[in-house]
């Protein structure tokens, strides 16, 4: 228990260690006056292949080059991709073309410059593609006291738990906690809940795939909303993606932020 004395006290003490950590997202960074904090647990949701990965990426890269400790732990495809995929936001290269080799003499030549700027901040990028189990995966948070932590993504994540549900509700408050106590700030990548998925709906409803706490318990909660083309599940890689802030601790939710990708690299900028 504390005072009100002693809460006023502890805000002037900690304004010292509190760090706005810029997204590089300039319209959410402007909008959350600065970008995330430290102690905050972050959901960013999407659905199969609408870009919750690339998004993790692009704000797991700007964080390290702002000076951010920074882990992504990648617990759906390798760290070998997830490098690709930063090479080629940088170069407009295919990633799938970065891994493979399969590049001209120019493209190569741009590959490598790129990889030389990129290393500059090479002490600040850790990457695990290796590590399931939470136990795990704290015990290596701990031990390197990051800054700043990407969970890609939450459902993949194992613990004791059988029960999906007490599994996930068990994460949540978990990560909430950790990201408190660690004085980082948290990212997890989730799937939707199935309905969301279905009925694509775009309210105030706040639901991650597995377990209602999940948007509870998060300071703040992204989706992804893609914009269709034709069919249920093809999209318009021309057309704006939507990132929709669903849950704001700190102000109002609802608002959207539009971005567009630069194909086949995988750059993302604001739309305009």
């Amino acid at each position: 228990m504390k005072k009100f004395s002693q809460i006023t006290k502890d805000i002037d003490t900690n304004k010292k260690e509190i760090e706005m950590l810029a997204t590089g997202l300039s319209a959410i960074d402007a909008d959350l006056e600065g970008g995330f904090l430290k102690k905050e647990f972050v959901v960013l949701g999407g659905g199969t292949g609408q870009g919750k990965s690339l998004f993790g990426a692009t704000i797991f890269y700007n964080m390290a080059r702002n000076g951010f400790k920074s882990a992504y732990f990648s617990l759906e495809i390798s760290n070998e991709m997830i490098v690709s995929r930063l090479i080629g936001a940088q170069t407009n290269i295919s990633p799938t073309k970065v891994m493979i080799k399969m590049l001209s003499e120019k493209e190569e030549s741009i590959k490598e410059k790129a990889e030389d700027k990129m290393s500059v901040y090479e002490e600040f990028m850790h990457f695990y593609d290796d590590l399931y189990v939470y136990a795990e995966i704290v015990k290596a948070i701990k031990e390197n006291d990051y800054d700043f932590v990407v969970v890609d993504f939450i459902q993949n994540v194992i613990t004791k738990h059988k029960d999906e549900y007490e599994r996930l509700s068990f994460l949540a408050l978990s990560l909430q906690k950790l990201a408190k106590e660690q004085n980082c700030c948290i990212l997890a990548l989730s799937q939707l809940s199935n309905s969301m998925v279905r009925d694509r709906k775009n309210n105030d409803v706040v639901e991650y795939k597995g377990s209602g706490s999940i948007g509870t318990v998060c300071d703040l909660g992204f989706f992804i909303e893609t914009m269709k083309k034709t069919g249920d599940f093809m999209f318009d890689s021309n057309a704006p993606t939507t990132l929709r802030l669903r849950k704001n601790r700190r102000g109002i939710a609802g608002t959207g932020y539009n971005f567009n990708i630069k194909y086949p690299g995988g750059l993302i900028f604001d739309a305009t």
